[in-house]
């Protein structure tokens, strides 16, 4: 077809042409219809206008008549090759209203498709990209005026002086959100109007939420017998409902492991605010456990719950954004989002467009935080202000879901902390009444004075620091007993083997058969078993009050017991060492009993309230600064230092079914472009970069264009421990991929 004389934002394979002026307009109205929902509507308005103007140039006009490979030709205008469209919306709007706000809208526009840059240069690599010599830079192709009016609008809320800086940052970050999410929306509506039609199509509302929800409760509370444990899961149910009727803000829901708080939190979130609430967002600290909550919401929520649940814990850390990572990361576009902490808080604080696109549908949500204690003491300060930002100006309410004190309350010695209102009306009598484990130190145990201990119990969970550490007392107990009685649980297994592992424990321990399970603590954050007995490794008073939770869960003895032992292997230096160290410091103090109120008090003062100089270890909210007219935001240093998981994790594919297997073929086939990376998930397993490049070096993976990893070895991964990243031999059969 003739290629059309007037000015275009987009072309697509096809040869279809959209009309510039099309593009800028609908952006426009999405994005102002996105800010809405924080009273922030001309701010996505005027962004939305002027963030594509520098595509008018005429470099970029025949940059995108040169026919090319791909979708569509005119993003990425940072790649080598591109022509530089965004720099110039950036100083169209902050020449033409020439205030504060005016540049907090150059930060979006300038990083639309490259990232929020910081506003001055901290280094070489950053310089070119620092907002400061942007907007002054002379070199971009002509643009025309395009004589467009606007004034300046206003932040839709008064931030307090002394946290001024950090309400600019984040309410940047949330209109920079809108911007992104709409560009991204409009432009795969015109490159792919099929698959936008079907992202479109509606989901189930709270409120039909809700009404399943409360079906499936009452049922359940019907048919569950009249035990001691059940009686007070009622009773927390009906607190979370009469606490729901209160206003937006920030509680905290103190259940003992077993009170049922995964369904009662969802309860509390779906009856609050109603007529206002957008969405529920559960964030979880590991991931390993995400599939099992986000399966008990699907079997609650009964055939609503596949299309109003996403799960978004992608592991994938690709070197780059690909269009392929783009399009695998969710937008949270659904009533009900069950994901990670690190997704959910390093988005918080984050540059890149991927990460930000979802941040505006947090506005008017319940948030759930599930083990809220488990926050790094490191980033303790941004993280509790970030929190109190959603609540103060953006409409949430943060449910801390905790099964020990609530470590992140403000107090005296704690004046970070946030101002929580209890759900449970009475937590010491709930404590009290669902008392079902006493603690018993056990002393030094060798590792084979361990495994002696653990045959002489039929059924018994065992619980280490190190996956190096629960490997080997699998081997021991195995070749002590065999393998049908013992089993194995680590992050070495990807989602459906421990799914699948987890399925056996449980029908062997219903039908009263032998069952040893050695694990990580990955089993510790909501994994639902009940033995009569547990032991676990030294650990602080938190991780012990877990461990006692998977003992005599449903109360059926009258006390069960959970033996806490000091191992020949050391917990890992860090946070596991300390709270074990803390622990030990604190044990004779309160009657050798860590779960008493007390001692967990003493302990989070210990771990947390006391540290003030680790609060913000990195140094974050020193990055964010106002002065006069001058914004000093420092985006990608801010999300450089925010960082939950130091170690850089890497994804590998275990080809564990044949599911798995047909999804590697697809990875691998020069016809499929896109394999989506929920698909994958329940089959990938997270390892550090270092260990990842070792197994690369043996042979046993391969780098997949995606970010993921492929399994090329069947020794490298066993159905008893998953994937091996130590001995890996050479002289074994590769799989041809």
């Amino acid at each position: 077809m003739p290629v059309p004389s007037s000015v275009f934002a987009h072309t697509s394979q096809t040869r279809f042409w959209e009309p510039l002026e099309n593009h800028l307009a609908e952006v426009a109205a999405l994005a102002k219809e996105f800010a809405e929902a924080f009273r922030a509507g001309e701010w996505g308005e005027i962004v939305g206008h002027c963030h594509d103007l520098g595509k008018a140039s005429q470099e970029f006009q025949d940059y995108l008549r040169v026919p090319r490979q791909g979708e569509d030709a005119s993003e990425q205008d940072a790649m080598p090759g591109r022509v530089n469209h965004s720099s110039f919306g950036a100083i169209y709007i902050d020449q033409l209203l020439k205030s504060p706000e005016g540049r907090m809208m150059a930060f979006c526009i300038a990083g639309h498709h490259a990232g929020l840059p910081n506003a001055i240069p901290v280094d070489d690599a950053t310089s070119k990209s620092a907002l400061s010599l942007r907007l002054a830079d002379d070199t971009l192709p002509h643009v025309d005026d395009p004589g467009l009016q606007f004034n300046n609008p206003k932040i839709p809320f008064v931030p307090r002086r002394d946290e001024a800086a950090f309400s600019v940052a984040f309410f940047v970050r949330m209109v920079f959100s809108c911007l992104v999410d709409a560009d991204r929306t409009c432009t795969a509506a015109f490159c792919d109007p099929e698959g936008a039609a079907e992202a479109r199509k509606p989901r189930p509302s709270l409120k039909e939420l809700r009404e399943r929800l409360d079906g499936f409760l009452q049922t359940k509370q019907m048919e569950a017998s009249d035990t001691p444990v059940n009686r007070q899961r009622r009773v927390v149910l009906e607190d979370c409902i009469r606490a729901a009727a209160g206003s937006a803000g920030i509680y905290s829901l103190q259940v003992p492991t077993g009170g049922g708080k995964t369904l009662s939190s969802l309860a509390f979130a779906l009856h609050h605010l109603t007529d206002r609430m957008r969405r529920v967002v559960v964030a979880i600290p590991f991931t390993s456990i995400i599939e099992q909550t986000a399966q008990v919401y699907r079997d609650a929520l009964g055939n609503m719950g596949e299309r109003a649940l996403v799960e978004h814990h992608t592991n994938v850390l690709p070197e780059q954004q690909t269009r392929a990572n783009q399009l695998g990361t969710e937008n949270w576009d659904a009533p009900l989002i069950v994901t990670t902490n690190v997704q959910l808080l390093e988005s918080l604080f984050a540059a890149a467009t991927t990460p930000c696109r979802k941040l505006h549908r947090l506005a008017n949500s319940v948030i759930i935080l599930d083990e809220a204690q488990t926050l790094p003491v490191e980033l303790l300060h941004p993280t509790l202000r970030a929190l109190r930002e959603l609540v103060d100006h953006y409409g949430c309410t943060i449910v801390l879901c905790t099964a020990t004190q609530p470590a992140l309350q403000h107090s005296d010695v704690f004046p970070i902390g946030l101002h929580v209102t209890p759900i449970i009306r009475d937590v010491a009598a709930l404590f009290s009444e669902m008392r079902r484990v006493q603690i018993q130190d056990a002393g030094l145990l060798s590792d084979d004075d361990l495994a002696a201990r653990l045959l002489q119990q039929p059924q018994v969970l065992c619980i280490v620091n190190t996956r190096k550490h629960a490997s080997q007392l699998y081997q021991k107990l195995t070749a002590m007993t065999g393998t049908d009685t013992v089993f194995h649980l680590s992050t070495r297994m990807c989602g459906a083997h421990r799914r699948e592992t987890l399925a056996t424990i449980r029908k062997r321990v219903s039908d009263g058969l032998p069952c040893r399970i050695i694990s990580t603590q990955l089993i510790e954050a909501g994994v639902d078993l009940d033995l009569p007995a547990v032991y676990r490794a030294a650990a602080g008073f938190d991780s012990i009050a877990q461990a006692a939770g998977r003992c005599n869960r449903e109360g059926k003895a009258a006390m069960g017991t959970t033996y806490v032992f000091d191992s020949e292997t050391k917990p890992p230096r860090g946070l596991l060492a300390q709270g074990a160290n803390t622990a030990k410091e604190l044990w004779p103090e309160h009657g050798h009993d860590p779960l008493a109120p007390n001692a967990i008090r003493e302990y989070f003062n210990l771990m947390y309230w006391k540290n003030k100089s680790s609060w913000d270890k990195e140094g974050i909210m020193q990055e964010m600064s106002l002065g006069g007219s001058s914004l000093i935001l420092q985006f990608r240093e801010i999300a450089r230092k925010y960082v939950l998981i130091r170690d850089i994790q890497l994804s590998v594919l275990i080809p564990h079914n044949k599911e798995a297997e047909y999804l590697q073929e697809q990875l691998e086939s020069p016809y499929i472009d896109f394999v989506p990376h929920r698909k994958l998930q329940p089959y990938l397993v997270s390892i550090p970069k270092w260990q990842a490049l070792e197994l690369e070096k043996a042979g046993a993976i391969r780098l997949h264009e995606s970010g993921v990893f492929l399994l090329l070895r069947r020794d490298a991964y066993t159905k008893e421990t998953g994937l091996r990243v130590e001995d890996i031999g050479l002289d074994t059969a590769c799989w041809a991929v």
